[in-house]
C-alpha cells in the first residue's frame, strides 16, 4: 500500500498560524506527536532544495503554493 501524506485540517492550519507561509500551503503535511505538531513540507519529496522540516516562521519560499478552499 502506499504511503498517503497527511493532509491538514482546518484546526491544523489554524495552530500553526505561527508557521508563516506554511499554515497555508497546499505542501504543508502535519505531523502529530503526542504533545506537538510539526511542519513538514510535501515538496521535499521530490525535490532536495525544500527541507522537509523548515525553519519556521516561513517568510518567503519559491515553492509556495497557497490552498484554495471549495465553496
Amino acid at each position: 500500500m502506499p504511503f498517503e501524506p497527511p493532509t491538514a485540517t482546518d484546526e491544523d492550519r489554524a495552530e500553526l498560524a505561527h508557521a508563516g507561509l506554511c499554515a497555508s500551503c497546499t505542501h504543508l503535511q502535519p505531523l502529530r506527536s503526542a504533545r506537538s505538531l510539526f511542519v513538514r513540507c510535501g515538496l521535499s519529496d521530490r525535490d532536495e532544495r525544500f527541507p522537509r522540516y523548515p525553519g519556521l516562521p516561513r517568510l518567503e519560499c519559491s515553492g509556495y503554493e497557497p490552498i484554495t478552499r471549495r465553496e
